[in-house]
C-alpha cells in the first residue's frame, strides 16, 4: 500500500510540474510602447487637505505591441494630494484584425510643480478579457511612462500628451 501511494503522489507531482511548465513555456512577452493624449478632465477640489484634486480622465491614443499596432481607449481615476498619488484605469485596445483587450490597472502618479509633466510609476495590472484572437487571454503588464504636456483647461491648446513603455506578458487557452 505504502508503495502504491508513494507511485501516486509521484505521478501527481509529475504531472502537476509539467502541467506548470508547459503553462510557462506558453506564455508570450511582448514589449510595449503606446502614445497617447486625454479627450477629457474633470478636476475635482476636494477640500479637506490643501491640494487634494481628485482626478476622472478619458484617453485615447496607440499601443505598439512588437511592431503591430493597437488603438486605445483608456479610463482613469486618480486621487491626488498635492500632485503625488495612486490611480486605478481600465483600458480597451482594439487590434488591426479586430481583435479586443481590457485590461486594469494601478499606478502611482506624480505631477511636476508647476502642473505641466507627470510621472506615471508603478503601472501594474492585469488582462480582463479578450475577443477575437485573444479570447481566454490571461496574464498581467508592468509599464512607466511619462506626461509630457500639460492639460489645457477645456482640452484646448495641450491634451495631456503622455508615453508610456514596458512589457505584457499573457498566455491564451489552447486551439
Amino acid at each position: 500500500m505504502k508503495k502504491e501511494m508513494m507511485a501516486l503522489l509521484l505521478t501527481l507531482i509529475f504531472v502537476t510540474a509539467i502541467g506548470i511548465f508547459a503553462d510557462q513555456s506558453m506564455a508570450e512577452t511582448k514589449n510595449v510602447r503606446s502614445v497617447g493624449q486625454f479627450s477629457k478632465v474633470e478636476f475635482m477640489p476636494v477640500g479637506d487637505v490643501e491640494g487634494h484634486l481628485f482626478i476622472i480622465g478619458e484617453s485615447r491614443g496607440l499601443n505598439f505591441v512588437d511592431g503591430e499596432v493597437a488603438v486605445f481607449t483608456g479610463w482613469v481615476q486618480c486621487d491626488t494630494i498635492k500632485g503625488i498619488g495612486p490611480c486605478k484605469n481600465y483600458v480597451k485596445s482594439v487590434y488591426q484584425d479586430g481583435s479586443v483587450t481590457i485590461t486594469k490597472g494601478q499606478m502611482k502618479l506624480t505631477i511636476s510643480q508647476d502642473g505641466k509633466t507627470g510621472l506615471y510609476e508603478d503601472y501594474e495590472g492585469e488582462f480582463i478579457m479578450g475577443t477575437g484572437r485573444f479570447a481566454g487571454i490571461k496574464g498581467s503588464f508592468s509599464y512607466k511612462g511619462k506626461r509630457v504636456t500639460p492639460i489645457s483647461p477645456g482640452l484646448k491648446e495641450t491634451r495631456g500628451d503622455f508615453f508610456i513603455e514596458g512589457t505584457m506578458t499573457y498566455t491564451l487557452p489552447p486551439k
